[in-house]
C-alpha cells in the first residue's frame, strides 16, 4: 500500500499544488481543511479530507487522531497576512510545534515544513526583515526542538522565495495593473528569483522520496535571477502588450501598502498589498543559491519566468479572473 501523507494548508494556493503533486506521485493524501475553506482546488482528487471541526490544529488529541496510519507529514498551512504581529507567531510557529509533536507521537517518518525565504531575510541580511519572516524562522526552530526532544522524525525544511502561478491571488493585481501598460515598482536594484508553484510541489516530492544528510533548510527559487525590468517584459508577453516598469520611491510604495490595508479593512477582505509585502519588496534583493538543494535533493526548477507567467495568465483568463 502506498504511503499516507497528512497535508495541512491543502486548500491554499501552494498547498493545492502540493496535493496534486502528491497524488500524481502515488501517495495517498489526507488533507486537513477548515469548515470555511474553499475546497474547489481539491475537487476530483482522490484525497481524504478531514474537517477542522474534528481536527483542530491546536488540539493535540485531535491531531493525534488525524495522524492515524500516516507515514509522512507536509505542513504547508500558515498565514502571510495578519492584523497584528502576534498572530504570525501564534499560527505559523505554535501550530507547527503542535503538528510536529503529534507526528513524533504517531511515529511519522518524515516531516516536510514549507517555510519561506523570508525566514532568512533579503540577500545579505542577518535575519528576517518582518514579523512574518521571524515567525517562519521560529517555526523552523520549533520543529528542530521537537526533533531533538526524541523520536525518529526526519525534518525537511524548504524555503521557497516568491511563489507564483495559477490560483495565486497575490500576483493577480500585478497582471491587472499591467494591462494599463505600466507597473509601479520600488526604486532600487530589486533583483528577484520567483519560483513557480509546480516546481515547489516537485521539491516536496523530492524531500519525501530522497534520502538526505540532514542539512538544510533548503532555499527554493526560480532558474534565473530577474530585475523588475525583466518581470515587466515577461508580464507584457503574458498579457500580449508591452509593459513598462515605473520606479517609485520606497516611502511611496510603503504608503501604498498601508492604504491598501486600510481599504481592505473597511471592505473586510484581504489586502492586495500590505505593509509587510511592501517592506519586503523595498529591501534590496531576494535571491538564493540553488546548489545545495540540487546536490541534496536532485531538484532544479523547471519553469522559466516567461513560461510561468504565460501559464498563470492563461489560467487567470480561463478562471475569469483577468478577462479575455
Amino acid at each position: 500500500m502506498s504511503s499516507l501523507v497528512f497535508l495541512t494548508g491543502a486548500t491554499g494556493f501552494v498547498g493545492s499544488h502540493i496535493a496534486e503533486a502528491l497524488v500524481r506521485g502515488g501517495f495517498r493524501v489526507r488533507c486537513a481543511i477548515r469548515t470555511t475553506s474553499d475546497v474547489r482546488w481539491l475537487r476530483g482528487l482522490p484525497a481524504e479530507t478531514v474537517e477542522t471541526t474534528r481536527i483542530d490544529l491546536s488540539s493535540p488529541a485531535a491531531i493525534d487522531e488525524s495522524l492515524r496510519d500516516v507515514t509522512h507529514v507536509v505542513h504547508a498551512a500558515g498565514i502571510t497576512r495578519a492584523s497584528n504581529e502576534s498572530d504570525y507567531l501564534s499560527v505559523n510557529a505554535n501550530v507547527t510545534q503542535s503538528v510536529a509533536e503529534a507526528a513524533v507521537r504517531a511515529s511519522v517518518t518524515r516531516f516536510v515544513l514549507i517555510s519561506s525565504l523570508a525566514a532568512r531575510g533579503p540577500d545579505g541580511s542577518r535575519g528576517p526583515a518582518s514579523a512574518y519572516g521571524a515567525s517562519k524562522l521560529e517555526s523552523e526552530r520549533r520543529l528542530q526542538a521537537v526533533v531533538e526532544s526524541g523520536g525518529s522524525l526526519e525534518p525537511r525544511v524548504l524555503r521557497p522565495g516568491g511563489v507564483y502561478g495559477p490560483r495565486d491571488r497575490d500576483l493577480l493585481p500585478l497582471f491587472q495593473v499591467a494591462r494599463s501598460g505600466f507597473v509601479p515598482v520600488p526604486r532600487g536594484v530589486g533583483r528577484l528569483q520567483p519560483v513557480y508553484a509546480s516546481d515547489v510541489a516537485t521539491a516536496v516530492l523530492q524531500a519525501l522520496d530522497v534520502e538526505w544528510s540532514g542539512d538544510g533548510p533548503f532555499h527554493l527559487g526560480g532558474p534565473e535571477v530577474h530585475t523588475w525590468e525583466d518581470i515587466a517584459s515577461a508580464l507584457g508577453e503574458a498579457i500580449g502588450r508591452p509593459v513598462r516598469p515605473i520606479r517609485v520611491p520606497a516611502a511611496l510604495f510603503l504608503a501604498a501598502g498601508s492604504l491598501s490595508e486600510l481599504a481592505a479593512f473597511i471592505r473586510r477582505r484581504a489586502p492586495d498589498l500590505d505593509r509587510r509585502r511592501a517592506r519586503d519588496l523595498t529591501r534590496l534583493d531576494w535571491t538564493c543559491e540553488l546548489g545545495p538543494v540540487e546536490q541534496e535533493l536532485g531538484w532544479r526548477p523547471a519553469v522559466s519566468l516567461r513560461k510561468g507567467l504565460m501559464e498563470a495568465a492563461d489560467w487567470y483568463r480561463e478562471a475569469g479572473w483577468l478577462g479575455r
